[in-house]
């Protein structure tokens, strides 16, 4: 647990005209874990976790959540890999087979601007506690860093 805590570290820079604040819920359960995060001007929570060997990983925990009737349910994701075009069927073959093989969270396809993006995403409850907030942020940022490595050998961050 102290290793997982002790990779997640702030992002550079200050938020700037934010449009929305973040989910109280969440922004309670990141100061009890002492880690610093910024609010984007979505409302949503950034962090950068630090994976393995100098490797860095953006996550990101949303505010806005939807229902299933009763359960509310939040995501937490990470981009693991990006493309100006479709992704090739050895790479989306890749994604899905990895998808077998977590035990939280699933690889998800979206167009974001003009690439498309392959997130790592954990769906949880939006009343979560701190450990399992903790262990989903560390899921996700692990999934897609080492995906992102082994897809693209960089570390994009």
């Amino acid at each position: 647990m102290a290793i997982m805590l002790a990779g997640l570290t702030t992002c550079a820079g200050a938020q700037v005209g934010a449009l929305k604040t973040g989910d109280p819920r969440v922004e309670k359960l990141l100061k009890d874990a002492d880690l610093k995060y910024r609010v984007d001007k979505d409302g949503d929570f950034r962090l950068v976790n630090e994976t393995k060997s100098d490797r860095r990983q953006i996550a990101f925990i949303l505010s806005n959540t939807s229902k299933l009737r009763s359960l509310e349910i939040r995501e937490v994701w990470s981009v693991g890999y990006r493309s100006k075009s479709p992704f090739s069927a050895s790479v989306s073959n890749r994604l899905l087979e990895q998808n077998s093989k977590v035990k939280l969270g699933a690889w998800q396809v979206r167009k974001m601007g003009e690439d498309y993006v392959a997130v790592f995403v954990a769906q949880i409850a939006a009343d979560t506690d701190k450990l399992s907030l903790l262990l989903s942020l560390h899921a996700v940022t692990t999934t897609a860093d080492e995906m992102e490595e082994e897809l693209t050998g960089k570390d994009d961050l």
